[in-house]
């Protein structure tokens, strides 16, 4: 139990911090377990530790510092040798780390300790009286080392990892000194040498790191939004006043105007940048979901990360965590054999699971693809003429029997298990996926493997738009959902089924009529016909405007959820410079069967008349 108060920003600052500590951690466990003894791998894990245990015990979380103290002894016994690595070894240290991590997240929830980590010492204890204490670098009761033991660990592993570990440490301290150290109780005098030393390390680090709230950044932002809608104006207003002006103060105004304009760019860039981070922050997390599935369900599987530095919108950060989790499970359920049905079809007992990202212009692309046993289309086709969701002797092609697996409730698996079964995952993916503006693709080939494809925004804040132009009314359409657009005639047109369709090169289109869709006044017949081209995943749908305004960034407003969302179809909306209003269509609406039956019948929405 802790004798000081712990402020919300402490506590924020030493959970991150802990979470980054106990990242590496998995990542040295996994890389020992893989590839074996590693001196570096340990020595490079005792700073993380080191720093671990000190800001726990600077935060009062007594349990928690005293486990991390055994957890280090732990390891300076393997970076001796002492430790003979086996399965149930790593199986007693990777149930030790996740102790830990709850342990730390319980804490902070309750702002004091919670779980009880006595018996989990006492497994690490188990493990040290089973490795003989070796005679260089005995750790002490105190938890120093001896000379020995430091000379014997790597320099440049220790210098490298020490450094990041410090700079993590000095923010904590640098926290409390603004306003808590006064608050802490001095350490006991068999404790004074080592947080002397410690702390005097971590004081004389520099830091290069500011922490900032994200919601001072979207505030941030907002402003540079304004900024850029009134640069756009100022830019219109300034064009007009030089036409009425003549010589030196129609160029100095022009100039003043293009360097404002300039300017106000580069803190668009340089604030869209702030909000952008490697996706390694997301991917991190799973080697050591892939290591606990495999080991659960009896398979040897090796995850390859790539592309780990592609750097992506914070917001996108926060919300893709728990499709790619679903996804990941699924080719761990799904995808990847047991190790004898590999062998018996002529694969190595090793299944492989790729986890990649790549920038592709304004989009992210994420693969996760694996060499397991594919997806059976027949099987496939037999669940959806059982559900309903397909006739018996309908035409399909496989590749769009695929995709019909992102359905509500589909799954093709027998039998309800812990990780899959019940058709819910990837009807999480595609509604995760949708609600960020991204597609998802599967294409499968049975008996060698799976390739999932994300296409996400790289922002979610300003995006590219197409904007169009239906009854005097002016709507923006996201670029990244826009396929093609072209120019038809009226007589281009045929109906199918009830449906108005265009027939674009070898394929058959179904079409939207913005105007009918939304209730506006008709158009006449005279005015032009554009259709622009939706694409998700295989699928195609064509709007129906009658004007193309042009390609511009715009800066997403949200709306009122009762106005908003696929229920009428609009995302969000958009400031133009001259001031007007402009709605942001939902692309995933569109493609709803259902909702394409009620577009010519439905009552015009409130906000509908765009602008």
């Amino acid at each position: 139990m802790t004798d000081f108060q712990i402020s919300p920003e402490l506590l924020n600052i030493y959970l991150e911090d802990a979470r980054a500590h106990l990242e590496a951690l998995d990542h040295a466990l996994l890389a020992l377990e893989r590839e074996g003894f590693d001196s570096q791998v340990v020595a490079g894990i005792l700073g993380p530790l080191h720093t671990l245990k000190g800001n726990s015990g600077m935060m009062g979380f007594t349990g928690i510092k005293d486990y991390v103290h055994r957890l280090e002894d732990v390891f300076v016994r393997i970076g001796h040798g002492s430790v003979a690595f086996s399965r149930p070894i790593f199986d007693r240290l990777f149930a030790g780390a996740s102790a830990l991590r709850d342990a730390v997240e319980q804490a902070c929830r309750q702002r004091a300790e919670v779980r009880n980590l006595e018996n989990d010492k006492r497994i690490l204890d188990g493990i040290l009286k089973e490795s003989p204490q070796s005679t260089q670098g005995v750790v002490t009761t105190t938890g120093q080392q001896s000379p020995q033991s430091v000379t014997a660990q790597s320099p440049q592993s220790v210098t490298k990892k020490g450094s990041q570990s410090a700079q993590s440490g000095q923010k904590l301290l640098s926290a409390v000194s603004a306003g808590e150290s006064s608050a802490i109780s001095a350490p006991s005098a068999s404790q004074s040498p080592a947080v002397s030393a410690t702390s005097a390390e971590y004081v004389s680090a520099r830091s290069s790191m500011v922490r900032v709230d994200f919601s001072q950044l979207d505030h941030l932002l907002n402003l540079v939004g304004e900024l850029i809608i009134h640069r756009t104006k100022l830019h219109e207003l300034g064009r007009e006043l030089a036409e009425k002006m003549e010589g030196h103060e129609a160029v100095e105004l022009l100039s003043a105007v293009q360097q404002v304009a300039s300017v106000s760019s580069q803190l668009q860039e340089t604030v869209m940048d702030i909000r952008m981070l490697p996706i390694r922050h997301v991917f991190e997390r799973f080697p050591r979901l892939v290591r606990d599935l495999a080991r659960q369900q009896g398979k040897d599987i090796e995850l390859i990360l790539e592309g780990e530095g592609t750097r992506i919108d914070k917001a996108i950060i926060d919300e893709i965590g728990e499709p790619l989790v679903h996804m990941i499970r699924n080719s761990v359920d799904h995808g990847i054999e047991a190790p004898e049905v590999r062998v018996a079809r002529g694969k190595t007992p090793t299944g492989t699971i790729l986890l990649s990202a790549m920038q592709e212009s304004n989009h992210v692309l994420i693969t996760i693809m694996d060499d397991g046993s594919g997806i059976d289309a027949a099987a496939v086709r037999r669940k959806a003429v059982d559900r309903g969701l397909v006739k018996p002797d309908e035409a399909i092609a496989d590749r769009e029997l695929v995709q019909l697996i992102f359905s509500q409730g589909f799954s093709t698996a027998e039998t309800v298990s812990e990780l899959s079964g019940r058709g819910v995952g990837l009807e999480v993916v595609l509604k995760s996926i949708e609600r960020l503006n991204g597609l998802v693709e599967v294409e499968t080939v049975p008996g060698v493997g799976t390739k999932f494809i994300i296409q996400l925004p790289l922002t979610l804040a300003i995006i590219s738009a197409l904007l169009v132009e239906v009854s005097d009314r002016t709507y923006a359409v996201p670029l990244g959902s826009i396929v093609e657009s072209l120019k038809f005639r009226p007589t281009d047109v045929h109906t199918i089924n009830g449906r108005d369709t265009l027939r674009v090169r070898d394929r058959i289109v179904p079409l939207v009529r913005l105007e009918s869709f939304f209730g506006l006044p008709p158009v006449p017949e005279s005015a032009a016909h554009y259709a622009v081209i939706l694409g998700r995943g295989d699928k195609r749908v064509g709007l129906v405007v009658n004007r193309l305004r042009g390609q511009q960034e715009v800066v997403i407003k949200a709306l009122d959820p009762a106005v908003s969302g696929p229920a009428f179809a609009l995302a969000g909306a958009t400031i133009m410079g001259d001031g007007r209003v402009v709605l942001i269509l939902d692309v995933a609406a569109f493609f709803e069967g259902r909702r394409q039956t009620l577009a010519h019948s439905r009552p015009r929405p409130a906000l509908a008349g765009g602008s």
